[in-house]
């Protein structure tokens, strides 16, 4: 119970901090080359979901009986008896060095002594000497980490265990270093004392995206883990996809909503490309094609066919790519002269059949037939196309790479017409899409006019998929927790792709059927109703055999002739 006490440290701190005063652009120690940050603004969060209302729950109630260590039982009734300032922001940062990468999750202390008497209690059972280094007062955590605290900070730094990608292309260099006690309380410390030179708070993207006063910040920079590619590798400028290329996210729960905003970052041969060869916006009348009011999901976007022909040539790898394509007696050049730039995936009319199907057992053997439920539903792609004549060599060429792949698939329409690409498992639906209808589609709005739009029903996922298992079920639990989930979930929407003050946004939202409660208000109540059906599952079946109605058929096992 020792390591499960020290668990709930960061736990609690992440549930019940509130923001303090902040100094600087973001107030925030991190280092200006961490690789991913994550920063918790805590009194957005508890504004919205309090730590009363967490202890409310039935999941919370559950973990507090449970728990029989004494240290833990008074970190779940009072979190401020830790010494963590719960008035403070956290944050949590990954970064490289060397051949290894650590990881520091740290935040205030309200006070150093009951912080040292906290961790002096955790190990008890195994006592850990608290020493010290200046101000700075240190204990080896556990195996693979070190927690270090002086009169206002503390920081738990551990190994992280993530491998050099690049490395990966050379034997034997794949494994990460793992850094030894005395060096991850250095890195705590110099985490804890960063100058404001080497500190990310300098960097005003960084700063920006902190100050939006979002609930959630990341911050994901993965310069040099393209690493030392040897052999051919190392002749692309596949770097070029990482280094000098950050992203940064700001995470909301709204009313009825998650909403999620994100801005990327490109070095300046990137930048230039995307500035050259900008995408165009999709249009609600390619979206209003689709021959189907019973829509699933969709993801629509743009792209320049001579920007991807640029993108393949600075990485160095166009006379890879037309190298293979040469032996299919295809180019890129004839790819992009084929191509105008619009793609459109949709999932449509899903449900759930009761279908037939076998399983054969080989030669002088009787097949095994049976019945399952599947979902039977409609797949639609669909391109605009350029040059018919380079578009349809391109069509006879994808066939013949294909054939016997597709043997065993369900027959796929396809068909070339009024400038555009059509195929799907629906003969139906290819026509229709090409002859160009309107089916009004009430989420169009929402993601056309950017280069990028997804669109995911997921009320309709939900309902389509789980709706004909639940009804012919006996279990009580599934029904509530399906009728819970239906209640819960609406949709997602997705659009973005402008490149506009050298960056590339993107906005998402998950949203929920009740659009006046706040989502993490929603969430909590979900799953601490969730963790009730699944404490009555488990009480009800609990030293008895499964139902024989919830029970699979199993086709028969034959021994080989």
């Amino acid at each position: 119970m020792r390591r499960n006490s020290l668990l709930i440290l960061p736990a609690l701190a992440l549930l019940f901090a509130a923001c303090g005063k902040k100094a600087g652009n973001s107030g925030l120690l991190v280092p200006k080359d961490a690789n991913i940050v994550v920063h918790i603004n805590s009194s957005s969060l508890t504004s919205k979901l309090s730590w009363d209302e967490i202890r409310q729950t039935n999941w919370f109630k559950e973990m507090s009986n449970k728990t029989t260590d004494s240290t833990a039982q008074q970190l779940l009734a009072d979190p401020g008896k830790s010494g963590i300032d719960t008035k403070a922001d956290l944050v949590f940062f990954m970064r490289k060095q060397g051949a290894g990468n650590y990881m520091v999750f740290q935040g205030k202390l309200k006070s150093a002594s009951d912080f040292e008497k906290l961790l002096v209690q955790i190990h008890k059972d195994k006592p850990r000497e608290v020493k010290k280094d200046g101000d700075f007062s240190y204990m080896a955590a556990d195996e693979k980490g070190v927690v270090l605290w002086n009169k206002s900070n503390f920081a738990y730094v551990a190994n992280a265990e993530t491998p050099d990608m690049g490395n990966k292309f050379q034997p034997g260099t794949g494994t990460p270093h793992a850094f030894l006690d005395d060096s991850l309380r250095i890195f705590g410390q110099q985490a804890l004392t960063l100058k404001s030179s080497d500190n990310l708070d300098a960097d005003s993207r960084f700063a920006d995206l902190v100050k939006d006063g979002s609930d959630v910040h990341i911050w994901t920079n993965m310069s040099g883990y393209a690493g030392n590619m040897g052999g051919m590798m190392s002749m692309m400028k596949l770097n070029l996809l990482t280094d000098g290329n950050v992203s940064a996210i700001s995470v909301n729960f709204d009313n009825g909503k998650i909403s999620a905003k994100s801005k990327s970052y490109y070095n300046e041969e990137m930048s230039k490309l995307l500035a050259n060869h900008k995408p165009e916006n999709i249009s609600a009348e390619m979206i209003n094609r689709i021959p189907s009011s019973n829509v699933v999901g969709v993801i629509a976007f743009n792209y320049p066919p001579k920007g991807l022909q640029e993108l393949l040539r600075v990485l160095g790898v166009d006379g890879i790519a037309n190298g293979f394509l040469a032996d299919m007696n295809y180019s890129i050049e004839e790819f992009v002269k084929a191509n105008k730039g619009d793609v459109l995936l949709a999932v449509t009319d899903l449900t759930m059949m009761a279908k037939q199907d076998t399983i054969s057992y080989g030669p002088g053997t009787k097949p095994y037939v049976y019945s399952a439920t599947k979902p039977d539903l409609k797949i639609l792609f669909a391109a605009s196309v350029n040059d018919k004549a380079a578009f349809e060599k391109l069509i006879t060429l994808a066939w013949q790479a294909t054939k016997g792949m597709t043997d065993k698939m369900p027959p796929i329409s396809y068909k070339l017409e009024n400038n555009w690409f059509a195929a799907s498992n629906s003969q139906e639906h290819t026509d229709k899409f090409l002859a160009g209808g309107n089916s009004n589609l009430p989420f169009v709005s929402k993601i056309t006019g950017h280069p990028m739009g997804m669109y995911l029903d997921l009320n309709k996922l939900i309902t389509s998929m789980g709706g004909p298992s639940v009804a012919n079920s006996t279990d009580s639990t599934a029904k509530a927790s399906y009728d819970l989930t239906i209640k819960m979930w609406k949709d997602v929407v997705a659009s973005g792709g402008e490149y506009k003050d050298k960056s590339v946004s993107f906005d998402m939202e998950v949203n929920l059927v009740d659009q006046n409660t706040n989502s993490l208000k929603q969430l909590n109540q979900y799953f601490d109703k969730l963790s009730v059906y699944q404490a009555e599952k488990k009480k009800k079946f609990a030293g008895s055999d499964m139902p024989v109605e919830e029970m699979k058929e199993v086709p028969p096992v034959v021994a080989p002739q």
